[in-house]
């Protein structure tokens, strides 16, 4: 079902193509997203096909494209840069993930040299050359579809952000050198690209706003293909995700989050959750908090450099996270509030809750509490794994706390009544709605809501803190 759907993706682009009347300006191209091996996302489309050099098997994502090391891997198209005219040509690709840094995607260009053609990176903007040394800087596009094409002497087009723009630029005569990919020529050992591409093409000129509508349907089609039987609120977290992100998550992060969300709904712990955040797995620390469930935390202090997709978000001591959700939007004799810690904390910290006088405190980490004055397991939470306390009544609590094993204990502890401030991550906030016992631990996940089983979270979160590592 699955090949048959990729075939079916596929034959609806060549076909939309030739509607369109551009598929004869496709002279050499390949779609590297969609196929099980390397040997097949580099098998052309159209044209001769590409020499790889360093690219294994490993580096290829069948949802989202072929990924460069920004090194050492690059292709050689085995099409001359002359062999479309100097007012006759395009180059086109479509971007998954973007260069990190100042890299060349496509191009035969040799630091400027006459008649050189090139799209790359410059600092916070595409730079362009067509058929010239010089080059123009376009805005910044993160993901999608990029070109170029000349049709004239004198100006040509380019195509970023889905949007067209004409350049004013006198056509140089190009050389006869091979149009290299995820580098800025064949052999040029410097300025490499890290970017994950899933399409290619080199020809006459064209139009690039057929191309783009074409390129992006066969990019969506493809992707689409692999979430066949995805949980739909999983799919809308990813959405939205790879929005705050500007990039195409990897298919293997996305099977893990739809694993955890229809594991969380097999178990019935979802409608529990009343607010969370996943902490690794997407690509920037804007991706990490967008809720999984509820509203979005608000960031105090951390940057992107705290934020490693792998492991999670680790605290300084003086940064946390507002999660937005209130102390007392749960009821009093029902809630849960839970975190994963990664890397333990170095003092006595808290990961999650809120303090109120000496009445009503709700919080995990250094002690555990649940809506009363007295603490339970105080100690310096220095283990890793999940940190959680629920209430399912007014007169016993359960909770888990590394490292004494994943375990729930009941203990005797009499609720007080909630407060209003909110609930913060990476410390507990006071009535006045300050942080307090804010930690140094690397959290990669919280959740805060109704009474739930613990030792079913536990299992799950475990189980995608896992998948994310093996993943990235």
């Amino acid at each position: 079902m699955t090949a048959k759907a990729r075939i079916t993706a596929i034959d609806r682009f060549i076909k939309g193509c030739r509607e369109d009347g551009i598929y004869d300006d496709l002279n050499a191209c390949c779609v590297m997203a969609g196929w099980d091996s390397l040997a097949g996302a580099l098998t052309p489309l159209k044209g001769t096909a590409p020499t790889n050099t360093g690219f294994l098997d490993a580096d290829l994502d069948r949802g989202i494209g072929l990924k460069g090391n920004g090194s050492s891997k690059y292709l050689d198209s085995n099409r001359g840069s002359n062999a479309d005219g100097q007012n006759d040509f395009h180059h086109s690709l479509y971007v998954s993930n973007a260069n990190s840094g100042n890299f060349y995607y496509m191009g035969q260009d040799t630091g400027g040299s006459t008649g050189a053609t090139a799209v790359f990176r410059s600092g916070s903007a595409l730079g362009y050359r067509n058929r010239s040394s010089g080059f123009d800087a376009i805005g910044l596009s993160a993901k999608g579809f990029l070109g170029q094409t000349r049709a004239s002497s004198s100006e040509y087009s380019v195509r970023s952000n889905a949007t067209s723009t004409t350049q004013s630029r006198a056509s140089q005569s190009p050389t006869a050198v091979d149009v290299a990919v995820y580098a800025g020529s064949v052999g040029f050992a410097t300025a490499m690209s890290d970017a994950t591409l899933s399409f290619y093409s080199i020809g006459s000129a064209t139009d690039l706003a057929l191309l783009d509508a074409r390129v992006s349907t066969l990019m969506a089609d493809l992707r689409a293909i692999e979430e066949v039987g995805f949980d739909r609120d999983a799919i809308g977290y990813l959405r939205a995700v790879e929005e705050a992100d500007g990039a195409f998550l990897e298919t293997s992060v996305k099977i893990a989050v739809n694993n955890l969300v229809s594991g969380l709904k097999a178990d019935g712990l979802w409608d529990a959750i009343g607010s969370s955040c996943l902490l690794c797995g997407p690509r920037t620390l804007a991706g990490a908090l967008v809720p999984l469930r509820g509203d979005a935390p608000t960031g105090v202090g951390f940057v992107s450099g705290d934020y490693y997709r792998d492991t999670g978000l680790k605290g300084d001591g003086t940064s946390y996270l507002d999660s937005n959700r209130a102390n007392n939007a749960d009821p009093r004799n029902d809630f849960h509030i839970s975190a994963y810690a990664t890397a333990g904390a170095t003092g006595a910290t808290y990961f999650l809750g809120a303090q109120h006088a000496t009445s009503s405190y709700k919080g995990i980490g250094y002690a555990i509490w649940s809506r009363s004055a007295g603490a339970t397991a105080s100690s310096v939470p220095s283990s890793t794994g999940l940190y959680a306390v629920t209430r399912d009544s007014d007169s016993a609590i359960k909770y888990i706390k590394p490292p004494s094993g994943v375990v729930s204990t009941s203990i005797a502890s009499v609720a007080a009544a909630p407060y209003a401030t909110n609930d913060y991550a990476f410390a507990l906030s006071d009535s006045a709605g300050s942080p307090i016992g804010i930690t140094d631990a690397k959290l990669a996940f919280y959740s805060i809501g109704t009474s739930l089983d613990l030792a079913k979270l536990d299992s799950h979160i475990s189980s995608y803190v896992t998948a994310i590592g093996a993943a990235i």
